[in-house]
């Protein structure tokens, strides 16, 4: 039986993007099959870890539940205990997963400001011994791209200082299509990365860490005593593993985003951020609504979208839009605008 969603545009997440027939196909056929006892013992799972190797030129990898999973046992792994890490401010380490961090090692925190290649470490210069954190894509900056001579040149900084680099890639995918960079290319610079598989790839769930075999080892070690280890894991390695022959489709996503910001940036009363992937960032200061305001607006009028900050909504583009969506999509924020300049 379908799924019906109670909104005809649901850009609330990424994670929202359904399963290809191929992805479900290969989740079916593992589910038919016992799994192995042992956590990473599955040839699924096996397979899967090669693969994520393969792609980001690291030479082990581990499947999580998660990506929050993924980056709370790598920075463990790292040393979070013992060690300061160093966030940008906006970061999702930072604005959403810190409580989880903090319960477990109650790390130094500090913080600094990026845009774009620019790195401003004027707060965290007296720290001799760190964790440098980053992020790529970038979630609440819209979904900025570092490339591979950016992520370079930003982690030779740290790397200078004697710190270890740590790359959240929930959305690196999207930043590889987008900067036309290999995965490779964009992780090569850093010590551990993990990414996700069913944010815009498609699988019902999963991400998965990458380094070296030492960090990796350490990492699961620490999800196992949480009590975090998935087992049997070969249905979520199968679906995990079927969408990484899907990574190229997330241009469709980035190309649609494109268009509707654009169709809604015509519209009187919005300001509205030009995507450089999937992820849309939309103000209607303009119209005299804050960012709950007209999430609650267009929620009501058939558009799923978060509100973002105090001022912005959060658009996501993934599989499961249509690729003729965006006029109905900016017809929403019209009517929305009408109705408002009216009252």
């Amino acid at each position: 039986m379908d799924t019906i969603s109670k909104f005809d545009f649901d850009l609330r997440s990424d994670i929202l993007a359904p399963a290809s027939d191929i992805v479900a196909s290969a989740i079916a056929a593992a589910a038919r099959r016992p799994g192995e006892f042992l956590w990473r013992e599955d040839p699924i799972e096996r397979a899967l870890e090669h693969r994520v190797c393969e792609i980001l030129g690291k030479s082990a990898a581990a499947l999580f539940p998660t990506c929050t999973a993924a980056n709370i046992a790598g920075l463990v792994a790292l040393g979070a205990r013992e060690r300061a890490l160093v966030l940008e401010d906006m970061c999702h380490l930072m604005t959403v997963e810190m409580a989880g961090l903090d319960w477990l090692s109650s790390p130094q925190v500090l913080s600094y400001s990026q845009q774009g290649g620019a790195l401003d470490l004027t707060k965290c210069l007296g720290q001799s011994d760190a964790i440098f954190c980053l992020e790529n894509t970038h979630n609440r900056r819209g979904g900025t791209v570092l490339n591979a001579q950016q992520t370079n040149a930003i982690a030779q900084q740290a790397k200078e200082r004697g710190w270890s680099v740590f790359l959240d890639g929930s959305r690196l995918w999207n930043a590889s299509v987008a900067s036309g960079d290999s995965p490779a290319a964009l992780a090569s610079p850093v010590d551990l990365v993990s990414v996700s598989f069913n944010k815009g790839l498609g699988a019902p769930n999963g991400a998965a860490l990458a380094g070296d075999e030492r960090t990796i080892k350490s990492a699961v070690e620490a999800w196992r005593l949480l009590g975090g280890i998935c087992r049997p894991s070969h249905v979520l390695a199968a679906g995990a593993l079927a969408v990484l022959d899907d990574i190229s489709l997330l241009g469709k996503d980035h190309a649609l985003a494109q268009e509707a910001a654009a169709a809604v940036a015509l519209l009187p009363g919005y300001s509205v951020t030009n995507p450089q992937t999937n992820i849309v960032l939309i103000s209607g200061d303009k119209l005299g609504l804050d960012g709950a305001e007209l999430c609650a607006s267009l929620g009501r009028a058939g558009l799923g979208c978060l509100a973002f900050g105090p001022r912005h909504v959060r658009l996501v583009f993934h599989r499961g839009i249509s690729a003729d969506s965006a006029p109905m999509i900016a017809d929403i924020f019209r009517k929305i605008a009408s109705r408002e300049r009216d009252d």
